[in-house]
């Protein structure tokens, strides 16, 4: 479905980017996944609700808004319980720079961000270039199939009145859960 996606850990370190649907005429599912479990017996994933603008209108004097969620769920496996702290960071995409992300439809380009907040404050990255991490903490209970998650919202803004072409904008965002 456009707009939205789902990966799992593998209980591996592993990199698998996911494709954004346009923005245009479909919305941005500007978000990509990458988890990694460690020898404590948990199990960790990480699930994505993309962000979907739908329909730019470049008229519009008020920016375009929209929203998706990113979920950390570990299960403990057995043993002891334990605090689980993690960092979750989002890349640049496309254009490789966190002071404005790039949507792109062929030759044409429409600048969005991703924010940590509600607020539009601080755009969510790696830590660098004026990008913050968002991190987090669980605990996870003892015994089987336990399950802990956190939800962290995800907060987009293409910027008003942008001249561009009609088309299917799309990015590519790679997420890093660090535990």
């Amino acid at each position: 479905m456009p707009g939205q996606a789902s990966m799992q850990d593998r209980r591996r370190h592993f990199r698998c980017p996911l494709p954004a649907a346009g923005a245009l005429a479909r919305g941005l599912a500007a978000v990509a996944l990458l988890g990694c479990a460690d020898a404590r017996a948990l199990d960790c994933l990480v699930s994505v609700t993309g962000v979907a603008f739908g329909v730019y209108d470049a008229v519009l004097t008020t920016p375009t808004d929209a929203t998706g969620s990113l979920v950390v769920r570990c299960t403990h496996e057995g043993g002891r319980g334990m605090r689980l702290n993690y960092t979750v960071e989002l890349s640049p995409g496309n254009s490789g720079s966190y002071a404005r992300r790039e949507m792109r439809s062929g030759q044409s380009v429409l600048g969005y961000n991703l924010f940590d907040s509600a607020t539009y404050t601080r755009v969510w990255g790696n830590g660098t270039g004026g990008s913050g991490l968002v991190a987090g903490s669980l605990v996870v209970n003892p015994g089987n199939f336990s399950v802990n998650e956190f939800r962290h919202p995800i907060y987009g803004r293409i910027p008003a009145q942008q001249s561009v072409e009609t088309g299917a904008y799309s990015d590519t965002i790679l997420v890093t859960l660090t535990f």
